[in-house]
This record gives structure tokens, sequence and C-alpha cells, in this order.
């Protein structure tokens, strides 16, 4: 059995006993680099785009969301195509689990957790069916964790300027050039009215005649699935590393929300949702206690 095969069908039976996914696979690769893709794996779900996960799944791959079943299952016994699915959707879109918020969906890439094609399924069933790349499979069964989606925000070019290294106080992530990059299998964890320590490393094609560059960082503080004017904690311009103090408000809401980074060679813009020229936009998971 294909070994990224046969980790999804443990994810799958670990969310049915109601377990850890996301922490488990992380265990399944020592290697640093894999960690640190698998971190950036996917996409990030609301609710209401993760049903719409499964619907365009079971138009589009039906046959897929059934070999999933019987891998689970292992069982002879004859069962109809619309009972599989139908068993599926049970198991990760329950009444309980919507109710709280909650739902669970598939997330594909290649066999080292890249995208080198930016190839998402669809999420909704009113989208055209895509062909799914012949190396890519399903990867991970991911949970939802945001109540609202965020605009979307990437680079025109990566090639030159990206972003290859964040620390927030013992929190570090490294990562390769992309235009953007959603850190959605780490968390940052943050203590309210302190203050964080916050190192951004810009990475440069030619490393000994660095860019000038443009950073800016906002965290939505309120939960909105908005990054407002008054969130962007951090606004500076240089050809070297950016050091900052990141002051944490008393009281914000409980639960996850996002910090986005934005480094552009060509100025870049206050505004969180308008698309940079020469750079990296990145998208990491962050909780205050």
């Amino acid at each position: 059995m294909n070994i990224l095969r046969f980790l999804l069908v443990l994810f799958v039976l670990l969310v049915s006993l109601g377990l850890p996914v996301l922490a488990l696979a992380s265990e399944q690769n020592t290697n640093t680099h894999q960690q640190a893709r698998f971190s950036e794996l996917g996409d990030l779900l609301t609710v209401e785009q993760a049903q719409g996960r499964f619907a365009w799944l079971s138009k589009c791959y039906d046959g897929l969301l059934v070999e999933l079943w019987e891998r689970m299952h292992g069982t002879t016994d004859i069962v109809g195509k619309e009972e599989k699915l139908r068993q599926l959707r049970e198991l990760w879109l329950s009444d309980a689990a919507l109710a709280a918020g909650k739902a669970q969906y598939l997330t594909f890439a290649n066999v080292d957790f890249t995208n080198p094609y930016q190839w998402y399924a669809g999420t909704s069933a009113g989208e055209a069916c895509s062909i799914l790349p012949p190396e890519y499979e399903p990867v991970a069964l991911k949970t939802t964790v945001l109540p609202r989606p965020y605009c979307d925000n990437r680079s025109y070019d990566h090639e030159w300027e990206w972003i290859s290294e964040v620390t927030v106080d013992d929190f570090i992530h490294q990562s390769e050039k992309h235009e953007h990059s959603l850190v959605s299998g780490k968390v940052i964890v943050l203590r309210a009215n302190q203050a964080a320590k916050v190192t951004i490393k810009p990475g440069n094609k030619q490393p000994e005649f660095p860019s000038y560059v443009a950073v800016r960082v906002w965290l939505d503080w309120n939960h909105n699935g908005q990054f407002e004017q008054s969130e962007m904690v951090y606004r500076s311009a240089s050809s070297g590393v950016f050091k900052f103090l990141l002051d944490v408000p008393t009281t914000v809401p409980e639960g996850l929300t996002l910090m986005r980074i934005a480094t552009d060679a060509g100025g870049g813009s206050d505004n969180a949702c308008t698309r940079i020229h020469y750079g990296e936009v990145e998208d990491y998971l962050v909780t205050v206690r």
C-alpha cells in the first residue's frame, strides 16, 4: 500500500476516534524540511468551504472517495457507492460537528508535501471539475479552525526576494521561496498583555547584494476575518533582518486567528489584500492565552 494512502487511512480512523490528526502527521516526518513542508500543506477552509469540498469531490472524484472508504473498512461486503459517500459525509461532516463549527476535509499535494502546480480541490459543487495532477494524492484530513475566510494575497514575482525565516519568541518557521505560504500546521501562541519578540529574515537570490524591501505585518485581533488598518502591527523597510516587539492586547477573543506578513521590494501596500509585486506573503495561525 502506498505510504501516503496508508497514512491517510490512519488519519481518518484517528478522526473517527476523536484523536488529533495534524500532530500525528508531523510525528511521521522526522526530517525538519519535511515537517516545514507539511506545515505549509494545503488550504485553510471554513465550515461552509469544507462542505463544498466534499460536494465537489463527490461530483468530480467520487471514485477517489469510494477508494478511501474501502481502504478504511477493508470489508468484502457489498455496499453501494451512495452509502459509502453517505458514511464518509457523516464521519467528516456530522450534524454535531457542524453545530460546533467544525468540519473535516481532504487536502492534496505531491509526495514531498509540496504543491508545485498550485492545484487546489474545489470548495463548491458549482465549481467546474479540474484535473488532479497525476503525482498528487490526498495527504491529510484537516479540521476547520477559522470561522471566516480571509482575502487572498500573493506576489507577482518571488524569484529574487522572499521570506526565508520567521521567529516569534520560541516559534520558528523556515521556508523556501513562494508567492504565498499558508502555515496551517503550526500555531503561534502569544501571551495576553505581553510583548513577543519577532524576527523576519528576507531571502535573496544574491545574498551578497540584498534587496531593499518593505515589510508589513497585520494581525486580526478581533477575529472578524479582516485585516483592518488599525491591525497593522508593524511597518518598516530595510536591506537587512527585521526585529521588533509585538505588543499583545489584554483582551482578545478565544480561538485561532490569522497573522499576515508581506515583504515587497516594490514598496508594498498598507492594504493587506493588495497584491504585492516582488516578495512573498505568509499567513500564520495565532492564538492568545
